[in-house]
């Protein structure tokens, strides 16, 4: 008897995913398809994306490790926590069809670079930026992105996230150390400069 009890309970549990299963896939759809209000494909950036960064071309493991970070909270954002939980498993697949994307062009920044980008402040315990962010997507960007052509809103805002703490999801708090080291003058040099390589989005 308990025999088929058990047989019957796997049934019910099949039975259910089968008739679930629709509704979660269409939900992570509609989640990927969410994305792109904001995260833009195609076309140049229109003016209140500043705050979204650009994602065509990033590697797909650093997009899932971001979601990965809205959904267990090392990163604060209502709407993207939101996405990133009803994303669930979708994840990957969110995360390939911007990393399939061609990256967005970029252009020798305007003017010389700060010396925080090319030399750093050893005696404050900063190395050179370009250390980890270079100017092309390489095994590093896994872990440290391209940030050329990124909106300065955008990475001035992430920069003051890892000096208060907020935000959380880099390897061994080494962001979190070195945004704290900066001003707040520093912050607005160098979120500048790395975005005013930015000439758009180019999916063609």
């Amino acid at each position: 008897m308990r025999h088929w009890k058990i047989i019957l309970a796997v049934a019910l549990l099949i039975a259910l995913v089968l008739i679930l299963w629709p509704e979660r896939a269409r939900a992570q759809s509609n989640a990927i398809l969410d994305c792109t209000t904001c995260h833009v494909t195609s076309g140049p950036p229109p003016e209140e994306a500043a705050l979204y960064p650009v994602l065509n071309g990033k590697p797909s493991r650093y997009i899932e490790r971001q979601l990965w970070a809205y959904r267990e909270d090392y990163r604060e954002h209502p709407q993207m926590s939101a996405t990133a939980t009803a994303l669930g498993e979708g994840a990957a697949a969110a995360a390939r069809l911007y990393a399939d994307l061609p990256p967005i062009r970029v252009t020798e920044p305007e003017g010389e670079a700060p010396a925080l980008i090319t030399e750093g402040d050893w005696e404050r315990g900063l190395a050179p930026c370009s250390m980890c962010h270079g100017l092309e997507e390489d095994m590093r960007a896994q872990l440290a992105p391209l940030l050329h052509g990124q909106p300065r809103s955008y990475l001035a805002h992430e920069l003051r996230a890892y000096a208060d703490g907020t935000r959380r999801s880099d390897p061994m708090g080494r962001m979190r150390a070195y945004a704290s080291r900066l001003t707040e003058s520093e912050i607005g040099e160098l979120a500048a400069w790395y975005a005013s390589s930015r000439e758009g989005v180019d999916v063609e």
